[in-house]
């Protein structure tokens, strides 16, 4: 990590004490139930420093799997999977997403809990897709919801718990 983390931008400077970046989900777990306040932060392409904090914070950054379903023409991505990543798998097997965000570098996950990246209102924004969602909550247990369990639950801000997978 470099020693000075900012966002997209440079001009928002992070000052989380310490950056863990867990390669598994099960690391994931480890981290989250091994402290008492942490914040998760995607590719850091934000305007805000709603992911930041003075302790802990959490890149998913390694967390980059993929699972198409060509049946059911749905895809299970881990969160650190970026735009670009999933596009170019998705195309390798002739599929696409409905909506892209504008840069390829965007984590899926993150700009799913932040709903950004709407095209106007017959192109809904990005968490729209999200049928299901895996998280580690406070206490390291995984979590499994479905759109019908929590309409909204792409839309998180980080909130719930640290997201770990999408369908």
């Amino acid at each position: 990590m470099d020693a000075v983390r900012k966002n997209w931008a440079g001009n928002y400077e992070f000052r989380a004490s310490r950056v863990r970046v867990p390669q598994s989900v099960a690391e994931v777990q480890e981290i989250v139930s091994g402290v008492s306040s942490l914040k998760a932060a995607g590719t850091r392409h934000s305007f805000n420093g709603i992911a930041d904090t003075a302790g802990d914070q959490i890149s998913l950054e390694k967390l980059t799997q993929m699972s198409l379903d060509t049946m059911s023409r749905t895809v299970i991505i881990e969160a650190g999977v970026t735009y670009g990543q999933l596009s170019a798998y998705l195309y390798r097997y002739g599929f696409a997403l409905h909506n892209l965000a504008s840069l390829p570098h965007i984590s899926v996950v993150g700009a799913c809990a932040t709903a950004t990246h709407g095209s106007g209102s017959k192109n809904s924004n990005l968490s729209t897709a999200v049928s299901r969602m895996e998280m580690v909550t406070a206490n390291g247990d995984i979590v499994q919801l479905s759109r019908e369990q929590l309409p909204s639950l792409a839309v998180h801000l980080g909130a719930l718990g640290v997201v770990t997978k999408l369908t």
